[in-house]
Parts: structure tokens; sequence; C-alpha cells
């Protein structure tokens, strides 16, 4: 099994990973692939994913479009596959518009599909509405329909103890240079459809950011890790939050200069880990106070589009709000949209879109622009 990639993690990054005895089996390209059905048809861009085990067989869902950017091309496949080697045509969603972050929700004998409708220029983030799906059988699938409000992107869903809980984030100016008006919502559903504030009397439970992950410890407290690209118009990178079992909806943050985008949390044992991009220019925040305050957070997207990224895995330091890297995945240039499914109780199989690991080290526009695939990895804790 490959070890971590030092890199500019350093050797304080890559001392912890031995350590935790983190390691991830050589990746296998998925996307293109020999074992997708005739009706896949990839373009140069397989990046926005997930993963699902329901009912025996495991369900994976991508984007493909010309590049990164919005398309009018884009579709969304779902398919499914019992050894990973033969996939099943299941559905594909087409909508002459941009489609990003398809998500499912294994809700009992249920399992839903999510998607938001975005648009068709490629430097505008215009999120429509969320759409949800739902599997009546094999390749059998509704067709889709509007959920919770406008201009809103559901980020995660995942059942915890019985109960389904979701992130999602409203709003538009993400990619402008400043997101303070964008709304987090905490919510629970029952039938997949229908999502309610998990606190009624505090519907929105963050302000700014965007792209928010979660995962409960093991005495029921919430933890979460928000995308920051400029939330309060002060500071730029990430936020990491807690809320006490008793009051999830009360979240308390703390500000980090280190953006962590397309963030996945998921607790192995004792210990919350989180998956997500990590920039090797360092801190997304440089401090440059100087600036008037929209041209400081222009002039920070500008930079993190031409530097270089990887996928990497943090683990949470709870007392602390602080994520600290363990190890860096072969994933690099345009890279970093998560899934994980549990395999047992020291592994898990994870899903990600990458440029070739195996070619240049790409900055991240470079990326976006000369296409990216989807591998596998099976990451371990020893």
């Amino acid at each position: 099994m490959k070890k971590s990639r030092v890199g500019a993690m350093g050797l304080a990054a890559a001392a912890l990973s031995l350590l935790a005895g983190v390691s991830y089996t050589p990746v296998v390209q998925v996307v293109p692939g020999p074992g997708l059905p005739p009706q896949v048809h990839c373009r140069g861009s397989n990046n926005n994913l997930d993963l699902v085990r329901f009912q025996d067989r495991l369900f994976l869902a991508f984007r493909t479009a010309p590049t990164h950017f919005a398309s009018s091309k884009t579709r969304l496949y779902i398919l499914s596959s019992q050894d990973q080697k033969n996939w099943d045509y299941e559905t594909e969603v087409f909508m002459g518009f941009d489609m990003r972050e398809p998500r499912f929700l294994a809700l009992g004998d249920k399992l839903m599909f999510y998607y938001f409708e975005a648009g068709k220029n490629p430097f505008s983030f215009t999120p429509q509405h969320i759409y949800a799906l739902e599997r009546k059988g094999p390749a059998e699938w509704t067709d889709p329909v509007p959920v919770f409000q406008d201009q809103c992107v559901l980020w995660r869903a995942k059942v915890r103890k019985g109960r389904a809980y979701a992130t999602v984030y409203c709003g538009e100016g993400m990619y402008s240079g400043g997101n303070e008006t964008i709304s987090i919502y905490f919510l629970t559903t029952t039938d997949g459809y229908h999502f309610e504030p998990v606190d009624p009397k505090r519907p929105v439970v963050a302000a700014g950011g965007s792209e928010t992950a979660f995962e409960f410890d093991a005495q029921g407290n919430l933890y979460t890790a928000i995308r920051n690209e400029s939330g309060d118009g002060k500071t730029w990178g990430s936020k990491v939050c807690k809320a006490r079992a008793a009051d999830l909806t009360d979240w308390q943050c703390a500000v980090t200069p280190f953006k962590y985008d397309s963030p996945l949390m998921f607790r192995h044992g004792e210990d919350i880990y989180l998956i997500a991009r990590r920039n090797l220019d360092g801190e997304y925040d440089k401090g440059d106070r100087w600036l008037p305050n929209s041209i400081e957070g222009l002039y920070y997207l500008a930079r993190y589009w031409w530097t270089k990224k990887r996928t990497a895995l943090y683990q949470l330091d709870r007392e602390n709000l602080r994520l600290d890297p363990i190890l860096d995945f072969p994933f690099q240039g345009d890279t970093a949209f998560p899934a994980l499914v549990p395999l047992d109780e020291k592994s898990y199989l994870l899903y990600n879109y990458s440029s070739p690991p195996e070619g240049k080290d790409r900055v991240w526009m470079s990326g976006q622009l000369t296409g990216t695939r989807i591998y596998s990895t099976i990451l371990s804790f020893e």
C-alpha cells in the first residue's frame, strides 16, 4: 500500500499519517472505463459524483460535461454494480442546463437522488432549483421534482441513528468575490421530499460560507466544516463549527485561513476526519488587509485558480476546532469531490475525481480546462 505523499505538507503531516496508520491502495480509473454501459457517453470533464450502498448494490452518480465549467451539454448518469467491474445503467438526467452536486440518500427502503440545476454561463454561479428522484426498481426512477426553496444547493445528506439530516445553502455570488448573503440550513426529512429545519426556531444555522460537511461524535455532538470564500467580508478560508447534542442548531464556529473545498466529513471510531481539496499555496487568506475588502477577496480567488491542488485527509481536533492534515491522495490538478462507503471496521471505499495522476501536475485552472476522470481507492486505518 502507498503511504502519504509528503509534497508541501511537510514532514509533520507525513509523520501524523504514519502514527495514525493510515494508507490507501493504488488508484483505479473507473470513469471513463471498460465496464461502463453503452448508454454512457463521457465528455472531457467527469467530476461531481456520489456513491452509496443500497440493497447489496453500489450506486454511482456523476456529472459529465465538456469542461469543469457550466455547460448546456451537461449530463448526470446513475449506475449500479455488484463488483465495480461491470456497471448497469440506471438512468440519466439532461435538462439543457448545467447540473451539479449529485447526492444520494438511502432512507430506509427508499433510495433518493438529488442534484441542483444551474445556468449556462461558465463563469456565473446561479443555482435555480434542487431536484429529487426516487428509485422504484432496477433502472426505474421517477421524474425529477423540485424540493425545498429556489436558489439552493443540497450539499450533504445522511442518516444517523434513524434520522435523516442535510445541509443546504441558498444564495448567489459564490464566485464573485464574496458570499456574505448565503444562508446555511440544517434540515431533516422523513420522506425524502419535504425538508424541514431541525429546529424551526432557528432555520438558518450560519450566514456566509457555502459547502457544509457534517458528522456526529459518539455522544451526539455535531461538527461541521464550512467553505468560506468570503463569508463575513472580513476573513477568508473556512469555518469549523460545533453544536452540542442538546442543541444541534447552535453552531459555535472557529475561523481558519485554510480553505476546504468539497468537504466530506466522517467518523472512524472516536475520531472525526475530513476529506477535501488542499491548496499547495498554503493559507487561502494571506492577510493582505491593505487592499479594499472586495479587491482582497477577488485577489485571493484569482490566486487560488492558478495554484496547484491535492485531495487530502484531515483529522479534526475537536477541542480546538482545527483540522490537521494527515495525508495527500495521489489526486492533483482539478480534483476533490469525494464520496465514501464503509467496507469493514478498518477500511472505506473512496471515489474521487482528478486530473490524470500520472500526468502533468497542473494548476487548478488548467485542470478544469483539460479534462478529469473518476478514480477509486481503498482508505485503511490500521
